[in-house]
């Protein structure tokens, strides 16, 4: 019986790991052939440049989300966290003359909503995503507020040189580095063990000696660290911010954790590989498919279709198409 749970585990993995790297690599073939018939090649330097700062703050999201998705949650007010910490940083500039200060009010802002989105679910026994969708209306009328005080729908950083976020060595190292460190935590240290085994069963793992509530808020605050770092390159590549800064990354990043494999439910199959695979498929559809003709309109419907497909054969299960 042992071998032959081992041997499902192993064929589970090898499945995993096929359909997490080979929509990658089919990705990477089709468009490299198609795109250079017709006639523009995604990987010129000015294609691959629009690539990289396509991908980077998808996968710098994701890297961080891998900690929530591994609970077996969603945190859907992401992408209103994009848009307020970046008006933060160019607003605070335009007073200060710096990012610094943007920055740090960004990431407390960042840790307590991190700490109030892992709690109230467990103690009011309510569903995780819940009080993720209260801060997405709440950010979402702080931001408004901030633009109608203002005047004005977008704002620009005032005398800052912005290059070195616009500089792809930067970006992928930055990339490299988060990822490096948070897989080192999700996969080295008890933080990210426990993650993974409240998302697979948080009764065991709390019988097991984890404290939920403890584990939880450490996971949202990855995700908040990694969304504030996020939300430095998505204002720093174009030194500005606007009222629609944001829009719809927190969508981005399921479809892109989904793309690379990750299971909905969470647990211990749980990766960080998941999020860079995922981004990087994400974004290669993303720059490819207007590249070969498919109209902007049509994008979305390709990619939905892709969507459905992926969640269909990994996220399957028996009684049902979902885990949760």
């Amino acid at each position: 019986m042992a071998h032959q749970r081992a041997g499902k585990k192993i064929s589970s993995d090898v499945k995993q790991n096929i359909i997490m790297f080979g929509g990658l690599v089919f990705c990477i073939i089709f468009f490299s052939i198609f795109t250079s018939l017709h006639g523009q090649s995604i990987w010129n330097p000015e294609k691959l440049s629009t690539l990289i700062s396509d991908v980077i703050v998808t996968a710098l999201l994701s890297v961080g989300a891998v900690f929530v998705y591994a609970l077996g949650n969603i945190d859907i007010s992401t992408g209103k966290q994009v848009g307020l910490y970046a008006t933060l940083m160019v607003v605070i500039q335009q007073q200060t003359g710096s990012l610094l200060w943007g920055v740090l009010l960004s990431f407390l802002i960042a840790i307590f909503i991190a700490i109030v989105n892992a709690i109230t679910g467990e103690l009011l026994h309510i569903y995780a995503i819940i009080p993720s969708v209260v801060f997405m209306f709440v950010l979402s009328g702080l931001s408004t507020i901030i633009y109608s005080n203002l005047g004005c729908r977008s704002i620009s950083l005032y005398n800052y040189d912005y290059s070195i976020f616009k500089n792809p060595w930067v970006m992928v190292g930055t990339l490299i580095i988060e990822s490096l460190l948070v897989a080192f935590v999700f996969n080295k240290t008890m933080v990210g063990k426990y993650t993974k085994a409240i998302g697979a069963n948080a009764i065991s793992a709390s019988q097991g000696g984890a404290n939920i509530i403890k584990y939880k808020v450490m996971a949202y605050i990855v995700m908040g660290v990694c969304t504030v770092v996020a939300s430095l390159f998505q204002m720093g590549y174009t030194a500005s911010a606007s009222d629609s800064t944001g829009t719809g990354y927190e969508l981005n990043v399921m479809i892109a954790l989904i793309l690379g494999g990750m299971p909905l439910s969470g647990g211990m199959k749980s990766r960080v590989s998941s999020a860079l695979v995922g981004a990087m498929t994400f974004s290669l559809l993303n720059v490819g498919l207007p590249l070969i003709g498919v109209p902007v309109n049509f994008t979305f419907m390709v990619k939905a279709l892709i969507f459905m497909i992926v969640v269909l054969i990994t996220c399957r299960k028996r009684g049902g198409v979902l885990p949760r």
